[in-house]
């Protein structure tokens, strides 16, 4: 496929897209907490499927807004996979995780601004685990097994041989599917950028933090099942390999200005 945007416009793609997704997913999180008030437990199951929603309504959104443009990875574990299977040059990558992961902070920025100091004690929709009721071993896995089988959809819907044009539908609802399943236990990142930037936010307005987690189970993790997923599908499936998926999935011919309406 001939190139259509440059890369500095995909990088830009990635900015908007990850920020995009981190103020409306995390911040749904505080949202959440703030309508929650002091109520026992602060997240029920009922919440948990909203924020959920609020995730797979906004990567749906951003699938058919810059799909087109970048490939809408905006998530360093989906590049990661691209790159592992020859879908996106390595040479590429370092520009898309930059952009990935200062849309991310720029996100967490605007659900600071939003929420102000509120939006700290809340902790930013930060993602973590109890360390004293999950295992750290149950954390690493179910990071990895989310992402792998978010990185498996999105290879199987974006094949030429599937009904692309519900891509954005099938990943933001894959999405969702996850995080009700891995939410409870670490929170659901599955994308090591929308885990950095609400956790460096935090910081740096004097909230908490969970340094600690964020390489080993929110970081290394996602992007190894992303890897394996990749490769597994190629495997199985054996697909026709392009650059930029996604892009060749939402992407129809332009069919021109149109012809004014003649005037009688």
């Amino acid at each position: 496929m001939e190139e259509r945007f440059s890369l500095a416009q995909r990088a830009a793609a990635e900015v908007l897209g990850t920020a995009l997704l981190v103020l409306v997913g995390p911040g749904s999180v505080v949202a959440t907490l703030v309508l929650a008030g002091k109520a026992v437990p602060a997240i029920t199951g009922a919440d948990l499927l909203g924020i959920s929603f609020a995730f797979g309504f906004i990567i749906a959104a951003m699938v058919y807004a810059i799909g087109k443009v970048s490939g809408c990875h905006i998530n360093p574990a989906v590049t990661f996979g691209l790159a592992v299977t020859k879908r996106v040059p390595w040479r590429e990558v370092p520009a898309y995780w930059a952009a990935q992961v200062v849309g991310a902070v720029i996100g967490a920025l605007a659900i600071w601004a939003v929420f102000a100091h509120t939006g700290i004690k809340l902790g930013m929709g930060m993602t973590s685990f109890n360390q004293h009721g999950t295992a750290w071993g149950q954390a690493i896995f179910s990071e990895g097994i989310g992402t792998a089988v978010l990185m498996f959809a999105i290879l199987g819907i974006v094949d030429s041989r599937s009904p692309s044009d519900l891509a954005g539908i099938v990943i933001g609802g894959v999405v969702i599917a996850i995080i009700m399943v891995v939410g409870p236990i670490t929170g659901a990142s599955l994308n090591p950028a929308r885990a950095f930037g609400p956790e460096l936010v935090s910081a740096l307005g004097g909230g908490p933090t969970h340094w600690n987690q964020l390489l080993p189970v929110y970081i290394v993790p996602g992007l190894v099942g992303s890897g394996i997923a990749a490769v597994a599908y190629d495997f199985m499936a054996k697909p026709r390999i392009v650059v930029e998926p996604v892009i060749e999935a939402v992407t129809h011919p332009d069919p021109g200005p149109r012809e004014p309406a003649a005037v009688s």
